[in-house]
Order: C-alpha cells, then sequence, then structure tokens
C-alpha cells in the first residue's frame, strides 16, 4: 500500500505540472484595437528569367487561402479596405520546384515544392507598416510515381496553405 507521503509528493507534482505546462493558448496576442483586416489581392512579382515552375492564378490562390485560414482562426475579421484595422498585403516572389529524390536512372521520384512571398501588415489609418516579412514561405513534398504519387496541383495546393497557415499565424501571434 502506497505510504500518505508519497501519494501527497505525487498529487502536489501533478498541481504544479497542469500550472507551469507549456503555455499554449489559442488567445491571439494582437493589440487590442485591432479586430479586423483586409487582405489584398497578392500581386504576381515573379521576375519572368526566374520562372522554372508556373501556375496560372497563383497569387489569387493565396489570397483566398489566406482568408480561408484568417475565418478559420477566427481572432480577426475579414473586412473591406475600407472598414479593416489593418491592411495585409503581398507579393509573390517565388514558385519553384526541385528534385529531392532519385531512380537509379537519375530521373526525378519526388519533388519539393515552394512558394514564398513578401509580406506587410498595413495600419489602415496610419498608412504605418506594422511589420514586414520579406521572404515568408510554404512547402510541400510530392511524388511523381508510385502508390504515392499525386499531381502538382495537389502539391501546390499543401504549399498555398501551409504558406496561409504560417502567415496567419504570424498575424495574429508573433508581434
Amino acid at each position: 500500500m502506497p505510504r500518505p507521503r508519497f501519494l501527497s509528493f505525487l498529487f502536489l507534482t501533478l498541481i504544479l505540472c497542469l500550472q507551469v505546462s507549456c503555455g499554449y493558448t489559442q488567445k491571439t496576442v494582437l493589440p487590442r484595437d485591432i479586430k479586423t483586416i483586409h487582405v489584398d489581392t497578392f500581386k504576381n512579382k515573379i521576375r519572368l528569367e526566374n520562372i522554372y515552375a508556373f501556375e496560372p492564378g497563383l497569387e489569387i490562390k493565396i489570397t483566398n487561402a489566406i482568408i480561408r485560414r484568417l475565418h478559420q482562426d477566427g481572432n480577426l475579421r475579414v473586412k473591406s479596405r475600407e472598414d479593416a484595422d489593418v491592411i495585409l498585403e503581398g507579393d509573390l516572389i517565388a514558385f519553384d520546384q526541385e528534385g529531392v529524390r532519385f531512380t537509379g536512372l537519375e530521373r526525378v521520384e519526388e519533388y519539393k515544392l515552394y512558394v514564398a512571398a513578401a509580406l506587410r501588415l498595413v495600419d489602415r489609418q496610419t498608412g504605418e507598416v506594422l511589420w514586414e516579412e520579406p521572404n515568408f514561405s510554404g512547402d510541400a513534398s510530392y511524388f511523381v510515381t508510385g502508390p504515392r504519387a499525386v499531381s502538382r496541383s495537389a502539391a501546390s495546393e499543401r504549399a498555398v496553405d501551409r504558406l496561409a497557415r504560417n502567415a496567419v499565424d504570424r498575424i495574429v501571434e508573433d508581434w
């Protein structure tokens, strides 16, 4: 039978662990006066000589993915430009892929797809840039052969979703 002193120690340890846990919270760290956001349509700023992989309308897909993610997050309401506290501006600066796994014949089996954007969060009233990230990215790996093969467009969707998740996390958590 366990000793009462040991049980008391175990109980106290459990209480302390619960109080000093990881600190994760779903609350935002945004300033209290920022409650709404407008997401400008991203602009494609990829230089023509740097286009190795192309996806039509990628800048629209990124814009829509960020708006969807903001709705899911719920910390900020998406509004029109005139009604928003802050404006997220973005430029698509890179969309590329590179081979990461090859067959014995040096054919690509797996690619890593990258999408990168320059982001700015601007106070609508003052025009002040609250923060700027010149090279924000999302990526996804995809196989082109075998049972795990997926299309490049499906991988592109995953990379855009990852970029959107990272961007919204930056907006609401990292001040």
